[in-house]
């Protein structure tokens, strides 16, 4: 074995995150200690060369020597985190989810890969994708760069029930949210940020149309996160309801919300927030009984008349 392919192997074993020690090489290669000695100063000066965002140092406890990074890099945990939340979202393909998951997996050392693998197997195995199948990585990194551009483009949109419109908009930002990925789009015609979702934009140009904004009308997706839900959009109201149930649940679901009252004889609270009416009656909706709307008073009369049109279909 020829010096270059000795190194190169015990570069590969450093890069595998193994701890190797002067004494397992000389046996492993048949060689005398100053050969490996002069083999660990050459991939030093190798890494600083490269600049590689390594060093490779010896550990006094452990009797050996090992590449740490100059960097920081994803963890095992944050992998783990990562994948689970992926697996969870069931909003990209099977094929894109297993590519995504590869490719995270790459990311970190092949033991910590391998204690990892046997905790998704399952749920990647049976991992079932929202309907569409709809291939979206690219296009989600192609409608990012055209956010950063701040370019116009021109969409064929599909849109609940089939019917295809052309929209002339300003990608401003992207957000996923319960299984979909939407194009959030500053529109002209209506004067007013609109919500696309991504897997029903069935081609799109840049336009000859120049949509631009002041950095005043910029559109800040985080005060939308937190006030928008279930992407409905609607009117922002202040609201507030008293609730029966799982107080975290109520205020996780509204990031913004507050206790204003605490009736301990009924067992529930008086919650307060501000959000967009239509998706905030959507999750009111799926409380039931634990909640009532007390205002403010045309939101109240939204609620029933909602619940009388529920009632008619019984």
């Amino acid at each position: 074995m020829n010096a270059a392919y000795r190194q190169l192997t015990i570069f590969q074993s450093l890069m595998n995150g193994q701890l190797i020690t002067k004494s397992e090489l000389v046996a492993q290669f048949a060689v005398n200690p100053r050969v490996i000695q002069r083999d660990f100063s050459q991939l030093k000066q190798f890494i600083a060369d490269q600049q590689l965002p390594y060093q490779l140092a010896y550990h006094r406890g452990l009797g050996g020597y090992q590449l740490t990074s100059q960097q920081d890099d994803l963890s095992k945990q944050t992998i783990l985190v990562l994948i689970k939340v992926l697996l969870a979202s069931r909003s990209l393909t099977k094929i894109e989810l297993d590519q995504t998951i590869t490719g995270l997996l790459k990311l970190i050392k092949p033991a910590d890969r391998q204690a990892i693998e046997p905790i998704i197997k399952n749920e990647q195995f049976h991992y079932i994708p929202v309907h569409h199948q709809k291939p979206l990585l690219q296009l989600i990194w192609q409608f990012s760069q055209l956010i950063l551009k701040k370019q116009t483009i021109t969409i064929h949109y599909q849109r609940q029930h089939g019917e295809i419109v052309e929209r002339t908009i300003l990608p401003e930002a992207i957000i996923c949210s319960e299984y979909y990925y939407y194009l959030i789009s500053y529109n002209a015609k209506y004067q007013s940020n609109l919500f696309y979702r991504i897997d029903r934009i069935q081609d799109w140009h840049l336009a000859d149309e120049v949509i631009s904004r002041t950095y005043a009308q910029r559109f800040e997706d985080g005060p939308l996160r937190q006030n928008t839900h279930y992407m409905q959009p609607g009117k922002l109201t202040t609201i507030q309801f008293e609730f029966w149930g799982i107080v975290e649940a109520a205020l996780d679901r509204f990031p913004n919300a507050t206790i204003k009252a605490r009736y301990p004889k009924r067992g529930s609270v008086l919650i307060e927030t501000e959000a967009y009416d239509r998706g905030a009656l959507m999750w009111l909706f799926s409380q039931g009984p634990l909640v009532k709307v007390v205002a403010p008073t045309d939101f109240v009369a939204m609620v029933k008349a909602s619940l009388n049109e529920s009632l008619k279909r019984y």
